[in-house]
């Protein structure tokens, strides 16, 4: 408490008037309903009311509902924005593009496509983020156009990211972390997919989420950089296999921990729970990528994990591909993995 502060409270003490001290008064705040019952009913009206190069953050508190008229963008000169929904469940952020032949420069459906421009029609991705330093908490984030292609829920492209208890739903590449070297960190969330549904060369650290796959698919598809120490790594996740797949033959197939994109991929699976449908090999294809098996430079490492799919007897027989010993796996705490040069702690953002 500061000296005016406790002169406010003195005088009021003797003088019996009332008043409100914020608890954060340098946090913005801005209220984003359907119902209009907010600031705006549509959440890109929201950050578009952000100043351009904020030095404050602005917490765009989004009330119950599914959002699904709008292509989402956090540019770059927008930083330090947080989306806090109502609900995990029930605030819920929703599009249908997605990759394919013909269309609209290649993306579909193209009545859709015509609507958005610029960095926002990069990629199929319901949401991109490219401002630094953005948080999401109690939110979905989805795509719902199927097992027809690539159809992002989101893109991130900025570093300094924390999402926790947040839901992010697909089927092919549901999540891109697009650009190398930036850092996410996802707590307590769910990741659904079924085709290289977590993806990129970005570094990402995945603590206590679920990893949910329909059969069939991987559900990594890394290209971290030669030079990059971490890529993807799972602490104390929980890998599962769910049916019903928008592809009906998918539920009849294993999934796997992933296959090699390009580059050097890392992926580390420390304490996870991994379910009995889960392919022994692991990493059962190469995809193009010779050196895959005989290249030590992609740290492809398991340590503690349990379940019926955790045994690595049967696992790929591949240079880089190995458990880790107990020395080894201290290297992989939230610490290690995040810190980068500036010492970046995401339980502070």
């Amino acid at each position: 408490m500061n000296i005016i502060t406790k002169l406010m409270l003195l005088f009021c003490f003797v003088s019996s008037c009332t008043f409100t001290v914020s608890a954060n008064v340098k946090d913005k705040k801005i209220v984003v309903a359907l119902d209009g019952s907010g600031d705006y009913t549509k959440i890109q009206q929201a950050i578009d009311a952000v100043p351009a190069n904020n030095q404050e953050r602005t917490i765009i508190f989004i009330k119950n509902g599914l959002y699904n008229t709008e292509k989402i963008i956090v540019p770059s000169d927008k930083k330090l924005i947080t989306f806090k929904g109502e609900s995990r469940e029930k605030t819920i952020i929703s599009y249908h593009i997605y990759d394919c032949t013909g269309g609209l420069n290649n993306k579909c459906p193209a009545e859709d496509v015509a609507k958005w421009t610029g960095q926002n029609i990069r990629t199929s991705a319901s949401v991109t983020i490219q401002g630094d330093g953005f948080t999401a908490e109690n939110i979905t984030f989805q795509n719902t156009a199927g097992a027809v292609g690539q159809a992002l829920a989101i893109f991130i492209a900025s570093d300094k990211n924390v999402f926790v208890n947040c839901s992010f739903l697909g089927y092919q590449d549901t999540m891109l972390l697009g650009k190398d070297g930036t850092r996410s960190y996802f707590k307590s969330c769910l990741v659904l997919g079924r085709t290289d549904y977590i993806y990129g060369g970005g570094i990402g650290y995945f603590d206590t989420c679920e990893i949910r796959s329909y059969g069939g698919g991987w559900i990594t598809a890394p290209s971290t950089p030669k030079d990059q120490k971490y890529g993807f790594v799972f602490n104390n996740c929980k890998l599962t296999f769910v049916t019903k797949s928008p592809r009906a033959n998918d539920d009849k197939q294993p999934f796997s921990l992933g296959r090699p994109w390009h580059n050097y991929p890392k992926v580390a699976w420390i304490n996870c729970d991994m379910a009995k449908e889960l392919n022994p090999l692991g990493w059962p294809t190469t995809w193009r990528m010779d050196y895959a098996a005989t290249s030590t430079d992609l740290h492809l490492y398991e340590y503690k994990n349990k379940g019926e799919g955790a045994s690595m007897s049967n696992r790929a027989k591949w240079a880089g591909l190995k458990e880790l010993s107990s020395s080894e796996a201290t290297a992989y705490s939230l610490e290690n993995v995040v810190k980068g040069t500036d010492n970046w702690n995401p339980n502070k953002q």
